[in-house]
């Protein structure tokens, strides 16, 4: 392993960048089949995340009213009273199919020297659990959304939801101002665009040709997915 210590951080997303899943979505599918207890769940996230749901709908509608993510913080109340090591139990199992079935090749062909050097951080607002373990397998460091917990059991809530805050939490792990400090980036969401900003070298992935046309103004290598 190569640890020079002066090579670029290399800094990527994992929803739509490292994955192709959604992953706090499919990690709720796959914690909540494995609860049979509370049977309820599953078709309730089905109703609240299929495809043109008239649920999804209605809450795309009060989203967009209320500029509040409501979607995701209905998912996480589901979780109320699981208990913590279940959770990461399942995220672990989910991790490693992810990592052998739901990789993105163009983007590993650009990420995987930095993930063998270790100069590399998974930065993600998806839950920590399933952000954790993806780390530990690779071996790296990451920041993710954390879920509150009471004596080893979930509240329903988050602690820290890391939408549109992964540079001050990248920050406070590398020690430095992110500003300061020369990295690489790679991701698809817009949310990251200040991310990808202030990167040596930027990379965004488009899941469909027209999404360009959101990144105007951007210098970056584009990677079309389709």
């Amino acid at each position: 392993m190569n640890n020079n210590s002066n090579a670029t951080l290399f800094i990527t997303d994992v929803c739509g960048t490292l994955v192709y899943d959604d992953t706090t979505l499919c990690l709720l599918r796959v914690h909540f089949s494995q609860q049979p207890e509370r049977q309820w769940r599953l078709p309730m996230l089905r109703a609240l995340t299929a495809h043109l749901s008239p649920f999804r709908l209605g809450i795309a509608v009060i989203e967009r009213l209320t500029g509040k993510h409501v979607l995701k913080h209905l998912l996480v109340r589901m979780l109320k009273d699981d208990t913590v090591s279940s959770l990461e139990l399942n995220a672990e199992v989910y991790a490693q199919w992810l990592l052998d079935n739901r990789k993105v090749p163009a983007v590993w062909n650009v990420v995987t020297p930095a993930i063998k050097d270790k100069h590399i951080i998974l930065a993600s607002a998806s839950l920590q659990p399933i952000v954790s373990a993806l780390a530990k397998q690779l071996g790296v460091r990451f920041v993710a959304s954390e879920l509150e917990s009471k004596d080893g059991v979930l509240t329903g809530r988050y602690k820290r939801d890391l939408t549109g805050l992964k540079s001050r939490a990248l920050s406070n792990l590398i020690g430095i101002d992110l500003i300061d400090s020369s990295y690489d980036a790679i991701s698809d969401n817009l949310t990251d665009r200040e991310l990808l900003s202030g990167a040596r070298r930027a990379y965004v992935v488009l899941h469909k040709a027209s999404h360009k046309e959101r990144w105007a103004g951007l210098t970056a290598t584009y990677i079309r997915l389709s």
